[in-house]
């Protein structure tokens, strides 16, 4: 049925792309994190671990680029976070008024969670803040992911067997098109 177990450093990479904006939704990853553990292939307790700090990771890396290279950077290239500038204005007046309260509860709105890193960075929120929202608000929602995995764990059987054969394909598919994506629309290659 499951030839490879799932390892904490896949959990921890797809996590930190998660945590970065890129199209890796952990509305996936940490609910299969909960399947897994009821099999035995993984701890719960860790892979919420794993996950969080992969998402932390995530999270860091867009707020440092948001706070090095500033808005023009943002505004050029902001198009591989999908943050387009009615999304960025928009953060930016929520996080104006709001502040550590926006980085906390924008972890929990899937359309929003990830981009909030940036204008945090932008707006140079202290770094301690920064990471005490990001680390509790990452932790409650990879918790509740991990659960309803648990919970549903019956349901993904016919799931996860299919995804067990095409698994190599489809990470090695989604891995080359999320550079191409990055080098194409970076400007790194022209065709």
């Amino acid at each position: 049925m499951i030839n490879v177990p799932p390892s904490y450093s896949i959990v921890f990479v797809l996590m930190i792309l998660e945590g970065m904006s890129l199209p890796i939704p952990s509305e996936i990853v940490m609910p299969l994190v909960g399947y897994y553990s009821t099999k035995g292939f993984l701890d719960p307790y860790a892979g919420i671990a794993v996950g969080t700090l992969g998402s932390l990771v995530g999270s860091l890396i867009d707020y440092y680029i948001a706070l090095k290279l500033g808005l023009p950077f943002l505004e050029r290239y902001g198009k591989i976070f999908k943050l387009t500038p009615d999304k960025l204005e928009s953060l930016s007046r929520w996080f104006e008024r709001y502040g550590i309260q926006s980085v906390f509860l924008f972890r929990f709105v899937p359309a929003f969670r990830a981009l909030i890193s940036f204008p945090a960075g932008l707006s140079k929120m202290r770094l301690p803040l920064f990471i005490l929202a990001t680390f509790f608000g990452h932790l409650i929602w990879d918790s509740v992911l991990v659960y309803i995995g648990i919970y549903f764990s019956s349901t993904w059987e016919s799931i996860i067997n299919i995804l067990d054969h095409y698994l190599y394909i489809i990470s090695a598919i989604v891995a080359i098109g999320i550079v191409l994506y990055i080098l194409i629309k970076g400007n790194f290659l022209k065709f």
